[in-house]
């Protein structure tokens, strides 16, 4: 009797661990199939995404880009002309040209109020302190990079685009009519357009002898040249998928380095460089 109660135990107890181990497997296959599935379905979202950059960056019928931009800047305003040339999925190299002008934060149009001389013609409102319009012209070769190709429900990308290259900018002087008055020996007035020099500060710089601006046109053959190096970092936001007509918007910001100081206003401190935020909208064509 005692034989069989010892052997029923020893069964009993050698059936334990197995018992335990079987659980302790089953509740690892299940942990496992669970990361396998998890796996699967992150494979799958990746898949996804790579078909859909595909599907947004390369286009086999569109694979160069030409468009018209115009932007708003913190200081002032520009047009151009852009390039790009598709490599691979979601990467394009680009070149851009850009004609802007530059305007001092102390700009302001006046006009003289008091006319002690009606017979000198029509008051024009003028920039008071102007001495030179500043316009620069910038080339600049770079890259775009697709950020995010599925934003809002896929209608809408982001790519950041990044360049830099020469500049040029261009410092035309800014003319006044500036009034003169003779005694001789009663005083007689005339209209002397000119630009800013120590010489005619004294005038240029008081708003009683200023009759107002001369034409854009003077002062031409007197433009100043200054190269320079540029740099600009830009988002692109695409609002649809691209299509043969490309329309985007551009927001970023640049900045330049000159040779010499770009000097907009009188008695204003100068400097050789120029910075600014800017938007933009970019309107143009695609093609293969």
């Amino acid at each position: 009797m005692k034989k069989n109660i010892e052997l029923i135990l020893i069964l009993m107890l050698s059936c334990c661990p197995a018992g335990r181990a079987q659980q302790v497997w089953e509740g690892g296959k299940e942990k496992l199939e669970q990361v396998k599935e998890k796996g699967e379905k992150k494979i799958s979202r990746l898949k996804q995404w790579k078909q859909h950059i595909a599907e947004w960056g390369l286009d086999p019928d569109f694979n160069h880009a030409l468009s018209l931009s115009g932007r708003l800047n913190t200081n002032g305003w520009s047009t151009g002309l852009c390039y790009l040339h598709q490599k691979s999925p979601g990467n394009k190299v680009l070149w851009q040209l850009h004609f802007s002008e530059i305007r001092h934060e102390k700009e302001a149009k006046q006009e003289q109020t008091r006319d002690l001389y009606p017979g000198l013609g029509k008051r024009t409102a003028y920039i008071f302190g102007k001495i030179n319009n500043a316009y620069t012209l910038q080339l600049a070769y770079g890259r775009e990079q697709m950020l995010f190709p599925a934003l809002l429900d896929g209608n809408l990308s982001v790519s950041l685009r990044y360049s830099g290259g020469p500049a040029l900018a261009l410092l035309k002087p800014y003319y006044l009519n500036l009034i003169y008055v003779d005694y001789v020996p009663e005083p007689q007035a005339h209209i002397q357009t000119e630009r800013y020099s120590s010489g005619n500060s004294d005038h240029f710089l008081q708003p009683g002898f200023i009759r107002g601006r001369g034409k854009w046109s003077k002062g031409l053959g007197e433009i100043r040249y200054c190269p320079g190096l540029l740099a600009e970092l830009a988002f692109v936001i695409e609002p649809e998928k691209p299509k043969a007509f490309v329309k985007a918007i551009v927001i970023g910001g640049n900045a330049a380095f000159y040779t010499s100081r770009i000097e907009i206003m009188a008695e204003r401190k100068a400097y050789p460089y120029q910075a600014a935020f800017f938007v933009g909208l970019t309107l143009g064509k695609r093609w293969r």
